[in-house]
């Protein structure tokens, strides 16, 4: 199975995005090469690769992060304190339900959002999330390939949607997989138009046991093989999955 080991953002200064970045989280920083990474002291979240490479302008970014906070207003002062920018706060309330989210974009226009949920002590990466057109369908394809569960989202959740008169096709527009352990992140699929970049600016890098064995068992699963490339330490493997988001198995 896969195991995550980078979210890989694509950079014209590294640096300065991989600091943006640890400071925002807590992590800590590392050259590795002319790439740097940002790592999670504490050895609970992902790790992040930050790599000076081509990327495509966009706004409807196909992947981005969705931070915890434990004060989402004093979060987004420090992001603009960092070198970020506000693009909106969203609000909305279905029946009992109500939430706020704040799309903010990093130094180099890099999207993502913060949420403050109860009982959140320290910022920290919640989702992956997918902009796709089959929310459903596309979970399917990550929980196989991650050997998570394809758990159904609970009913009750749906049943309030109806009755606060959400339409279904809004109802089956979202979707969850998570780690059986309950690790962090959750990849999370929504459905919402998105651009179709040549480069995309972020992209999963996952380690495997066996990466032919395993690039086999994806392409059965729905995705396609890019191109396999020799790094500086790994052979590596770049596919698409069912929706063409990138990602690399080395």
């Amino acid at each position: 199975m896969l195991q995550l080991q980078h979210v890989t953002f694509s950079c014209d200064d590294p640096g300065r995005v991989s600091e943006f970045w640890a400071a925002l989280l807590g992590y800590e920083r590392a050259a590795a090469g002319s790439s740097w990474l940002a790592t999670d002291p504490r050895g609970e979240d992902v790790t992040l690769l930050f790599n000076k490479l081509a990327k495509s302008a966009t706004i409807e970014v196909p992947i981005h992060l969705d931070l915890n906070v434990p004060d989402r207003e004093a979060a987004l002062d420090r992001v603009l304190q960092l070198g970020g920018s506000l693009v909106v706060t969203k609000s909305f309330e279905i029946g009992e339900l109500g939430d706020s989210t704040t799309i903010m974009r990093d130094p180099e226009g890099n999207g993502f959002c913060l949420e403050d949920p109860p009982n959140t002590d320290r910022p920290h990466i919640w989702n992956v999330t997918f902009a796709c057109a089959d929310p459903r369908e596309l979970g399917r394809f990550w929980a196989l390939a991650l050997g998570w569960p394809d758990e159904e989202i609970d009913e009750s959740i749906f049943q309030t949607f109806r009755a606060a008169g959400v339409g279904e096709p809004d109802i089956s527009g979202f979707h969850v997989v998570k780690a059986p352990d309950g690790t962090r992140p959750r990849f999370y699929f929504h459905r919402r138009e998105k651009s179709r970049p040549e480069s995309y600016p972020m992209h999963l890098d996952f380690a495997t046991d066996d990466r032919e064995t395993e690039v086999e068992r994806l392409v059965q699963a729905g995705a396609s093989v890019v191109e396999t490339k020799q790094g500086t330490n790994l052979t590596f493997t770049i596919l698409r999955d069912p929706e063409g988001n990138p990602f690399c198995v080395g």
